[in-house]
């Protein structure tokens, strides 16, 4: 796959082709935008453009060792970092400034990618800022997440700033077809909301069905904490916001058919007050900001069933 063959993404691919035919290659990068869409595929792609040894229209040839080794991710001078458990601590950002400090070995460019660079904690976020204020030649930075705010503006304002978006209707088709049950396919593509790399790696079944669950103990007053950690909140809160949306669609138009989990035969949906859904929503939402806090997974649970509660599934005037 060359740069270019990103799918749905014209407005980042302009900024992309942009640094490289003027040669102007920012020394940092910021790629933001729900999961799922293709952040990480782009920095990959754009290394191997940046350190191609056949280059094509500014792009990849997608053929040369350069190209090989980076898909392969084995090239010496392509680094990719994660978290390390919810964090990136400031252990991890000594070892990314050490990689970043070192010349080249084959490539034109060292390439450093931080996946989730959100997850820096306040230490490992100061240090790195000095980093970003003096950038070693010859390397390039490229952050990635899916929730900019958190990380300090003064990171962000020193990088070149590349926003992503969910994938039209027909663009997703293309990549998911063939490789989701065409039975599962209107389904996947709902409740994927145009992020192919969630319908390819996960199992929205099976998700449904646990998400379910967890909202049947919640509204019948379990008060057992059932979430592993920080990871399973931030996915039942976002397959909630599914659930609040169908709700508000529902009660607005009074049809099933762009319900993304369909009408529970158990739920009267047409009873919930609207604007209690509006307020669980907003509720959510400010508590889903707050993840990165270590929030205390019980109260958490007690707060977010409270919210849930809240709404009168049953004899709602």
């Amino acid at each position: 796959m060359a740069l270019k063959d990103i799918a749905g993404q014209e407005r980042a691919l302009r900024i992309f082709f942009g640094t490289l035919r003027r040669s102007r290659v920012p020394s940092a990068l910021l790629l933001s935008g729900d999961r799922g869409i293709g952040k990480r595929l782009a920095a990959l792609n754009y290394a191997k453009a940046v350190n191609c040894l056949s280059p094509v229209d500014f792009d990849c040839c997608d053929e040369c060792s350069s190209c090989r080794k980076i898909d392969a991710e084995m090239h010496p001078d392509i680094t990719l970092f994660s978290p390390d458990g919810d964090e990136i601590k400031i252990d991890a950002v000594r070892k990314i400034e050490e990689v970043l400090f070192l010349k080249p070995f084959e490539g034109s460019k060292k390439v450093v990618i931080i996946d989730d660079a959100d997850a820096m904690n306040i230490n490992a976020a100061n240090a790195f800022l000095k980093t970003l204020e003096e950038p070693p030649p010859g390397s390039i930075i490229v952050l990635i997440t899916s929730t900019p705010d958190g990380l300090p503006d003064t990171i962000r304002s020193r990088c070149t700033n590349v926003r992503f978006y969910p994938l039209p209707v027909e663009e997703f088709k293309k990549i998911v077809s063939g490789i989701v049950k065409a039975e599962d396919l209107d389904f996947v593509l709902k409740l994927s909301m145009g992020r192919p790399g969630l319908a390819l790696s996960g199992d929205f079944i099976h998700e449904r069905e646990w998400f379910m669950k967890l909202l049947d103990g919640m509204i019948s007053g379990e008060s057992k904490d059932v979430w592993a950690d920080k990871s399973a909140i931030r996915t039942w809160l976002d397959m909630s916001f599914i659930l609040l949306r169908d709700m508000a669609v529902f009660k607005i138009t009074g049809s099933e058919t762009d319900l993304m989990y369909g009408r529970e035969k158990d739920r009267a949906y047409k009873n919930i007050n609207l604007q209690s859904v509006f307020e669980a929503y907003q509720s959510l939402q400010k508590l889903r900001g707050l993840l990165d806090f270590n929030l205390n997974k019980s109260i958490s649970w007690n707060y977010v069933s409270a919210i849930m509660q809240n709404l009168k599934w049953k004899n709602q005037n």
